[in-house]
């Protein structure tokens, strides 16, 4: 072999090694935006333990819990760690407001909980963060 078609084979070698890594992270890119998905409602509720604190309207009681149960979510007589989601109505007891916080607890008002089961083009992001505060620099002249 002479030395030019080691060097043209060199490069191919290279060539071919680049287009492997390329490829490679091009495919865990798109591994990651398909991890990315959005859920639904009833994927949100699906598998927690649900409390309903308060007075709730009475038509709008059955539906909650009729929903519910379509979604196979089991309803807590009591607050606990294990809740998960807390749905409140009028007149909610303060301390069960407050302990679904310290438990990291979401918490849904009777009204809230209404809209986003009615409205079925609603989707939950799985990774969604609050924005954060952008600083502003004054420069002086």
């Amino acid at each position: 072999m002479t030395p030019q078609t080691l060097i043209i084979a060199t490069y191919i070698l290279i060539f071919l090694f680049i287009s492997f890594l390329i490829f490679n992270h091009l495919a865990d890119k798109q591994k990651t935006i398909k991890s990315n998905k959005k859920r639904t409602i009833a994927e949100e509720f699906k598998g927690q333990k649900v409390l309903i604190d308060g007075d709730l309207n009475k038509d709008n009681k059955t539906e909650i819990k009729e929903q519910l149960k379509a979604w196979n979510v089991e309803v807590e007589p009591k607050m606990s760690t294990e809740t998960g989601i807390l749905i409140t109505g009028k007149n909610a007891d303060e301390l069960v407001i407050e302990e679904a916080k310290a438990f990291g607890t979401k918490i849904y008002s009777e009204e809230s909980f209404l809209a986003l089961n009615k409205a079925p083009h609603y989707v939950l992001h799985k990774n969604t963060r609050p924005l954060k505060k952008r600083a502003t620099v004054k420069v002086r002249n």
